[in-house]
């Protein structure tokens, strides 16, 4: 009896290896063993590390050119200043226009008030004071024109 256990000890521990050894090669096989796993998670931690990097890196070279471009907005403003100083007639400089509480049409000359001078065409074609124009809509055109049916006299 003594034999039995010892060979169905000897049998456990015989299949408990080959279940180990087949699970260690199957595993080895498909890249899933611990130091694979090890080696995947090192290389994921890398890329998230290089990944920060280059973010950081991002957002500071997008730092530096919104400051160019605020030191550059702020040279174009002083060249169009100097520009107005040098171009524009004094009497249209206005300080308040560059300090924005006066609209561009404010600033423009003064004109003349309009005068009849300029109006439109008159009827200048010879006529009596009870006769119409030659600008006249119905110039030209007879009295019985305008008389509908029932106006007519009956004939």
């Amino acid at each position: 009896m003594q034999m039995q256990w010892t060979t169905f000890a000897a049998a456990l521990f015989a299949a408990f290896l080959v279940g180990a050894l087949i699970s260690r090669v199957l595993l080895k096989r498909d890249g899933q063993d611990r130091s694979g796993l090890r080696r995947q998670l090192d290389e994921l931690k890398q890329q998230h590390q290089s990944y920060q990097i280059n973010v950081t890196e991002h957002f500071s070279r997008t730092t530096e050119l919104i400051e160019e471009l605020n030191k550059n907005y702020s040279r174009i403003q002083d060249h169009l200043n100097h520009g107005a100083e040098q171009f524009v007639k004094p009497e249209y400089r206005l300080e308040s226009a560059r300090s924005g509480e006066t609209r561009l049409e404010d600033l423009a000359p003064v004109s003349k008030p309009v005068t009849d001078e300029h109006t439109g065409p008159r009827d200048y074609a010879p006529k009596a004071p009870n006769e119409e124009g030659t600008l006249s809509e119905t110039y030209g055109l007879k009295r019985t024109d305008f008389i509908t049916d029932e106006e007519k006299p009956a004939n």
